[in-house]
């Protein structure tokens, strides 16, 4: 397969009409984690991206990129493989692997290899977006949404590729709508295509999610966003015989800024996703009584940085503060330095399990826990970036808590360096 890929890129470079753009980035990141062990990860990832027109108003995007991490020594990958065309028409267009997501990021963030389409209107946005998940790496995926996907069975290919899905979405943005209001309504859908005769544990699970969005100012420096899905799906499970989903995640956040205060910004955010009491022998294709309504999503980002567990059966409130301590006093350096505080408290949304271990399967209690994350960003200039976060995790282990009495205090560090060249 790499062969072909090679080839392709050699094939379309031939194609450029005029010069190239080319470069890079490294990324560099080291975790260090103690709870009852201590755990240490570093990773190193160079990337090498080029790009140039293929004709008019259409580029071709290559990355490629090489990780090193702790636990691989040695892992390359094709990041994009895109042509893009960007027009003045209201039509444009992009085929080839590229990164996506849905709007809130919480039900998919990832590449895929497929097709992205957007009709640009004055009044309102339409796109659609489709392609295959099985291309890509099993090591660059994070779609994980039953037992054979984080099993790594890949058509009798441990660890290869990842789970062969066909993902695609459809979005509606309407910028403005009311009184300086944006709505958005969008569709997200994922099929499982593997046979049932190439999965040896779990079952399959189609899913599909329909979001609607609305956002904007409430008043001078204070803005709001806020968005609910219901997710519905059909799954042929390892555990239990066959069962429907139907499930529901929302949101909705403040955003406070403060420019003339050190360049402050407060924020506060809720967050809901079902779950489902049944689920007592797995969290991932558990459920053992009628339908599901524990929320699944296809792959999105994370909810902590100590304690992260997946979206369904949480329930979460985040504070954050964040600012700019050296603004104002002339010194370019100091200035690009800014400090922010978080908390969230997460809760289970049932008596049921989460994706995480140590569940107390005998409390009723539903708060998990309290983590508080502090995080220092400097940039110096625009190609370089520092960052230091650490962050603690105080679980809800006492005597009926959510959590059994072994789940111990967790703490996290993490150093992370980016310089483009």
């Amino acid at each position: 397969m790499k062969n072909i890929v090679l080839i392709i890129c050699l094939s379309l470079l031939t194609t450029l009409s005029f010069g190239l753009d080319f470069g890079g980035s490294l990324e560099d990141s080291t975790v260090y984690y103690t709870s009852d062990s201590a755990e240490f990860y570093h990773s190193d990832t160079l990337s090498l991206w080029l790009t140039g027109e293929v004709w008019k108003d259409t580029n071709l995007f290559v990355q490629g990129s090489y990780t090193y991490t702790t636990d691989d020594p040695y892992f390359f990958d094709i990041d994009y493989l895109k042509i893009e065309n960007k027009s003045v028409s209201p039509l444009n267009y992009t085929l080839g692997r590229f990164h996506t997501s849905d709007s809130s990021r919480y039900i998919f963030s990832h590449k895929l290899d497929g097709v992205s389409l957007s009709y640009n209107l004055p009044s309102a946005v339409f796109s659609a977006k489709a392609g295959y998940t099985g291309l890509l790496f099993d090591t660059s995926s994070s779609i994980g949404m039953t037992i054979a996907d984080q099993t790594g069975v890949d058509y009798g290919i441990e660890q290869t590729f990842a789970a062969p899905r066909i993902v695609g979405g459809i979005q509606a943005f309407f910028p403005e709508l009311y009184m300086n209001q944006d709505l958005k309504a969008e569709v997200w859908a994922q099929m499982d295509m593997r046979n049932d005769s190439d999965l040896t544990t779990g079952g399959k699970l189609d899913t599909q999610y329909f979001g609607l969005f609305l956002s904007g100012p409430l008043a001078s420096s204070l803005y709001y966003d806020s968005f609910a899905y219901l997710g519905t799906g059909q799954s042929h499970s390892g555990i239990a015989e066959s069962y429907s989903v139907l499930s529901f995640l929302g949101s909705a956040g403040l955003r406070y800024y403060m420019e003339d205060f050190l360049f402050s910004r407060m924020s506060l955010r809720f967050l809901y996703s079902s779950g489902d009491s049944d689920f007592t022998t797995s969290f991932t294709e558990g459920n053992t009584s009628g339908d599901s309504s524990n929320f699944v999503p296809i792959s999105g980002k994370s909810t902590g940085l100590v304690f992260s567990p997946e979206l369904g059966n949480i329930f979460l409130t985040q504070f954050s503060y964040s600012l700019k301590p050296f603004s104002g006093m002339g010194n370019r350096v100091l200035e690009n330095i800014q400090l922010e505080l978080t908390d969230v408290n997460f809760f289970r949304s049932t008596t049921g399990l989460i994706s995480e271990s140590g569940i107390n399967t005998d409390s009723d209690s539903l708060y998990l826990g309290t983590e508080i994350d502090g995080t220092i960003n400097y940039r110096p200039f625009s190609d370089l970036g520092v960052s230091l976060s650490g962050g603690v995790f105080i679980p809800n282990n006492g005597s009926g808590g959510a959590f059994l009495d072994t789940r111990e205090l967790e703490f996290l560090s993490r150093l992370g360096l980016s310089f483009r060249f």
